[in-house]
């Protein structure tokens, strides 16, 4: 007994001064290291770390810099080496060496805030210096910005990265995506520099892939390179078939092109193969529409338009007996792509390829479907234009007219005067203007393809000669519904009732439309591109609140008072704001309430846009 007392004494002893050994060989913390290093990272315990056979991602949410660049925190296992966009050892037991250049990511739920400018939502990379790990497109917030001004002679030339910009080029590039990237870069480095973060942030990081084609898709109707354009569309095939985009969102992008690659159509076709089911007409009219293999010699090439695809689909139906039954076929199409960004390298496995079911090694599977297109096709053609302009044997030279306003190179929308398109029709702008000429203009514009902004159908609204009018693309036999007019004039009043002059609110406005009337795509591009004529507007708020008042009754105002005032509440600065009420019904001559009838702010969105869609349809006149 007393050896085995004996024997648990020097056990414990021994353990005690083991113990003091390995405390008196650990080297002091250092004190107020998050104060003497602002970038030391508070990396996770190796049990809590998120784990997969392809390593360790980064795990945080997003960040804003440079003022939360000290908050960052990455997984300790973050991959490693020259390619790392972090720049952290893989190894997990190592503690990572404090960086102040990591190369870190802010997508589209955080911001940058760089000097006077914010940046909500870049998608793209930054760091606090110059990265460890090479990369064009780093926005480094340590460099000089220099914000373009009205009178700056912007450049003519590019840059091949960030760093490389002028600080005038930065101050254009930064300012460019703090708009949210909805309008036309002003050169091709810009749009060619952030596609090389998307590029990384998918091929290397393999991360946030459907952020990024979201994004992608957004960008490419605002470029007009080619070279750049291609291979956009390229990276978008590609990246689909990686994620296989549903359905739906595909449909929506292939609308938006007059020629689709095939590989986006096999996954467009893919969904309904060996179904048993008929193609959709929609997804029939598009793959007409868009597909190079189906397209005949001399075949004219038709945009989207849904008044074309109501005529195209009694024909396909029948035609096609119902729609076409489509099987899957054997053999695959094989997708892969290089990327642009010189920084990196994927080695012998390139891009990955891809691989979708080829529905067009066999062409006779289409031969209904073709043959439906062509009788839709002499359905279709163009109605002749109007008597009145097509017997004048001076037609205005329009196409030759915008050109000139064009700036070379651009697609920039075309702006110009009433007085100018006066001057070109011929028409007295010393005197006022007449229904019968603002109907010429419509009418001459329809015919060589335009549209013209604002509407100039508006009855009783008074217009100028000096007014600024905007032309849009407009596809022939296309009509502009009720739903789109009215949605128009009620984001052109809204922009001048309450002052709006951001882009920032000015985009949420205009999404907030679809919530009260059936637009379509093409709908939401008309309003999207509107915003130079409505930011800053050109007509003051009461120049709405006359004529408002002069056609439409107290009650009816009422109603378009309280559809503008639950549109604008959604914005964060109107919102609860008594004083958007007050402005209403001072410009809508309206007995200002206290409150709001709570039934009327508990209508449906809906609701509020059919009861106003029903009062003002009687101001357009058809056109």
């Amino acid at each position: 007994m007393i050896f085995l007392v004996i024997g648990l004494f020097v056990a414990v002893a021994v353990g005690a001064f083991l113990r003091q050994q390995s405390k008196s060989q650990t080297p002091p913390a250092e004190e107020n290291s998050s104060e003497t290093n602002p970038a030391s990272l508070d990396l996770p315990d190796e049990e809590s770390s998120d784990t997969d056979e392809g390593g360790f991602i980064l795990s945080a949410k997003p960040v804003t810099a440079p003022d939360m660049a000290s908050g960052a925190t990455y997984s300790a296992h973050a991959p490693a080496g020259e390619e790392s966009p972090y720049g952290i050892s893989s190894e997990p037991k190592k503690k990572a060496q404090a960086q102040t250049n990591l190369l870190r990511w802010c997508g589209r739920a955080g911001n940058i805030q760089h000097e006077s400018i914010s940046i909500p939502g870049p998608v793209a990379y930054w760091s606090n210096g110059e990265p460890a790990t090479p990369e064009p497109s780093c926005i480094d917030v340590t460099l000089p910005v220099a914000f373009p001004k009205p009178d700056d002679q912007l450049p003519a030339e590019g840059a091949e990265s960030y760093a490389n910009m002028t600080e005038l080029q930065r101050g254009i590039y930064l300012t460019w995506l703090a708009g949210a990237r909805i309008q036309p870069p002003l050169h091709m480095c810009y749009p060619t520099i952030w596609l090389y973060g998307i590029e990384r942030r998918t091929m290397i990081d393999k991360l946030d892939l459907g952020v990024c084609i979201g994004e992608a898709f957004r960008l490419l109707p605002l470029l007009r390179w080619d070279a750049l354009k291609d291979n956009l569309i390229n990276f978008i095939t590609w990246l689909a078939i990686k994620t296989w985009l549903p359905d739906e969102d595909l449909l929506g992008f292939c609308k938006r092109m007059n020629s689709v690659p095939e590989g986006l159509l096999d996954i467009l076709l893919n969904s309904y193969a060996n179904s048993m089911l008929p193609l959709p007409s929609a997804v029939a009219f598009t793959l007409m529409r868009t597909c190079e293999k189906l397209h005949r010699e001399n075949e004219p090439r038709l945009s989207h338009s849904d008044e074309l695809l109501q005529k195209f689909t009694p024909i396909y139906k029948e035609l096609c007996k119902g729609g076409l039954i489509l099987m899957k076929p054997q053999n695959n199409l094989k997708i892969d792509y290089k990327p642009t960004n010189p920084s990196i390298a994927l080695g012998k496995k390139e891009s990955e390829p891809v691989e979708v079911p080829d529905f067009f090694e066999d062409l006779g599977v289409f031969k209904q479907l073709v043959d439906s297109w062509e009788v839709f096709l002499l359905a279709a053609k163009p109605e002749e234009p109007p008597a009145d302009l097509a017997n004048i044997s001076e037609r205005p030279d329009l196409a030759g007219f915008l050109e000139t306003l064009r700036p070379e190179g651009s697609e920039l929308p075309l702006i110009t005067t009433l007085e100018k398109l006066g001057n070109l029709m011929k028409f007295d702008t010393n005197a006022r203007i007449t229904g019968k000429e603002r109907k010429a203009f419509v009418d001459t514009a329809q015919v060589e393809g335009w549209q013209i902004v604002p509407d100039l159908g508006i009855s009783g609204r008074e217009y100028t000669w000096n007014d600024n009018i905007l032309f849009l693309e407009l596809p022939q036999g296309t009509k502009l519904s009720q739903s789109y007019r009215v949605a128009s004039f009620m984001l052109e009043f809204i922009c001048a009732s309450v002052a709006v002059d951001e882009d920032r609110v000015f985009e949420p406005l205009r999404q907030r439309m679809n919530n009260y009337f059936k637009l379509t795509d093409e709908d939401n591009i008309r309003l999207e591109a509107q915003k130079p004529l409505n930011l800053p507007t050109q007509y003051g708020p009461d120049y709405y609140g006359e004529f408002l008042c002069a056609w439409l009754s107290e009650d009816e105002r009422k109603s378009v008072r309280n559809l503008a005032l639950n549109i604008v509440s959604f914005i964060p600065e109107f919102a609860n704001n008594p004083e958007v009420n007050s402005v209403l019904c001072e410009f809508l001559k309206l007995r200002e309430e206290e409150e709001i009838p709570p039934e009327v702010m508990m209508k449906s969105p809906t609701e509020l846009g059919n009861e106003v869609l029903k009062l003002m349809g009687l101001l357009f006149k058809s056109n």
